[in-house]
C-alpha cells in the first residue's frame, strides 16, 4: 500500500506531492484541480504503464477523436497529432529524452516508473534483428526519418520500449511489444459505469465463492432490505444483473432501480475483487441519497481492512465530505481526505498542491465549518 505519493510531468500535475495516504482516502477539489488524474496516474503505475491501460485512459477521455475522424484513411499518425501526447503535462510530448512522466511513491524514490519519450531503431545483421534505443546526439540528421519515436518504460533502472509513436491510424492501438505484468491489483469504479464486460469477469471471481456473494447481497440491503439475492444473465458483451426480493415472484433488472444501487453494486464488486491491491472510485456519491452515505462509508472501511485494499475516491459532495468524516471515527484504520488546489505562490502558478486531512484534522475543519471540498 502507498504511504504517500509522488507524479511529475503527467496531464495537469507538473510536480504533485502528496506526503500521506490513509488506508481509505477521499481526494477533493474544484473542477479541473486533477482528481480524475490523479485516479489515472494511480491506475497506470499498478498496471506498470501497460500499453492497453494508457490506451483505454486517452479512449475513455475521448482524446483519440482525431484518429477516429481519420479512420480508413492514409494520413500518418504523426502528422494528426499522437493522442498519447495528451498524457503529458502541457498535452504535448517533451522534447527527446528530456521530461518525463514519473509516477510512484513520494517518500521511496526507488519505488516509481518513469516514462520516457526516446528515438528507437531498428538495427540488422545476418544473425539478428535488435530495436535499441539512440541517443539524440548520437543520431545524424540524415538518419532521422529511419528511426523511430517510442515510448520508453523504466523501472529500478531498467528500460523497455513500449509503444511505438510512428504509426498509421490503421495501426493505432496495435499492440507490438508483449503485454507488461501489473505491479499492483487495481479495480477501477468510473463515473459512467463498469462495461458489461468488465462486470461479467468481476462476478465470475466471486460467483464460485458463496461467502464473497453474500457481502455483495447484504450491501445492496443498505438500499433495499427486501432483496435476497442478484444473479447475472446475458451472453458475450450484453450483461443484465437481475435482483430477486423476498416473498416476490418479479425479477428487477438492477438498472431499473436507479444509478445509486447499480453504483453501489459496482463499488462493492471491485472492492471485493481487489484483495490486496487499490479500488479507484470516481465520484463516490454518484446516485447515493445523503443518508445511506455513511452506512456505504462504513462498509468500505471494513471490506478494506478485511481485504487489505487500499481505496481512494473522489467528490464534489459536501454531505460525502461530512459522512466520511464521521464514518472514520468509528474505524481504526486510517483515512485521510485530500485537497486539491492550486498554490496560491507566483512563482509555483498553475501547480496543484495537495493537502491532507487526518482523522482529527478533519473532524476540526468540520466542526469549525471550513471550506475542504
Amino acid at each position: 500500500m502507498f504511504d504517500s505519493f509522488y507524479i511529475d510531468n503527467f496531464r495537469l500535475f507538473r510536480d504533485l506531492e502528496v506526503k500521506k495516504l490513509g488506508i481509505v482516502n477521499l481526494i477533493v477539489g474544484k473542477n479541473n484541480s486533477g482528481k480524475s488524474c490523479f485516479l489515472e496516474a494511480l491506475r497506470i503505475y499498478g498496471a506498470n504503464a501497460s500499453p492497453e491501460v494508457l490506451f483505454d485512459i486517452i479512449k475513455e477521455r475521448g482524446e483519440d477523436w482525431e484518429i477516429r475522424m481519420q479512420r480508413g484513411e492514409d494520413q500518418p499518425v504523426k502528422n494528426l497529432g499522437n493522442p498519447l501526447r495528451y498524457l503529458f503535462n502541457g498535452y504535448c510530448f517533451p522534447e527527446i529524452g528530456k521530461k518525463s512522466i514519473e509516477i510512484g511513491s513520494y517518500n521511496d524514490i526507488t519505488d516509481r516508473i518513469r516514462l520516457h519519450l526516446r528515438a528507437y531503431k531498428l538495427f540488422e545483421n545476418e544473425e539478428n534483428r535488435i530495436f535499441s534505443r539512440i541517443e539524440i546526439e548520437d543520431l545524424k540528421e540524415d538518419e532521422f526519418d529511419n528511426a523511430e519515436l517510442v515510448i520508453e518504460l523504466e523501472e529500478h533502472n531498467k528500460f523497455k520500449p513500449i509503444v511505438r509513436l510512428n504509426r498509421e491510424p490503421k495501426f493505432y492501438l496495435r499492440k507490438i511489444f508483449s503485454s507488461l505484468e501489473g505491479k499492483i491489483n487495481v479495480q477501477m469504479v468510473p463515473t459512467r459505469h463498469i462495461t458489461d464486460q468488465k462486470l461479467s469477469i468481476l462476478w465470475d471471481n466471486i460467483n464460485i465463492h458463496p461467502h464473497l456473494r453474500k457481502e455483495v447481497f447484504e450491501s445492496l440491503k443498505l438500499i433495499d432490505d427486501k432483496i435476497e439475492e442478484i444473479v447475472l444473465v446475458g451472453r458475450e458483451n450484453y450483461i443484465n444483473p437481475i435482483l430477486i426480493y423476498n416473498n416476490i415472484d418479479a425479477r428487477i433488472p438492477l438498472k431499473s432501480m436507479g444509478d445509486g444501487i447499480t453504483h453501489l453494486f459496482h463499488i462493492i464488486l471491485s472492492l471485493i475483487n481487489s484483495r490486496g491491491g487499490l479500488v479507484l472510485i470516481d465520484e463516490f456519491e454518484n446516485g447515493l441519497h445523503y443518508s445511506v452515505q455513511p452506512k456505504i462509508w462504513d462498509l468500505v472501511f471494513q471490506l478494506a481492512k478485511k481485504l487489505e485494499v487500499q481505496v481512494f475516491a473522489t467528490t464534489h459532495s459536501w454531505d460525502c465530505v461530512s459522512s466520511f468524516q464521521k464514518t472514520i471515527q468509528n474505524h481504526d484504520i486510517e483515512g485521510m481526505l485530500i485537497h486539491f488546489g492550486q498554490s496560491i505562490k507566483k512563482t509555483d502558478e498553475g501547480k496543484v498542491i495537495a493537502t491532507g486531512y487526518d482523522k482529527e484534522e478533519l473532524q476540526l475543519a468540520t466542526q469549525a465549518d471550513l471550506e475542504v471540498r
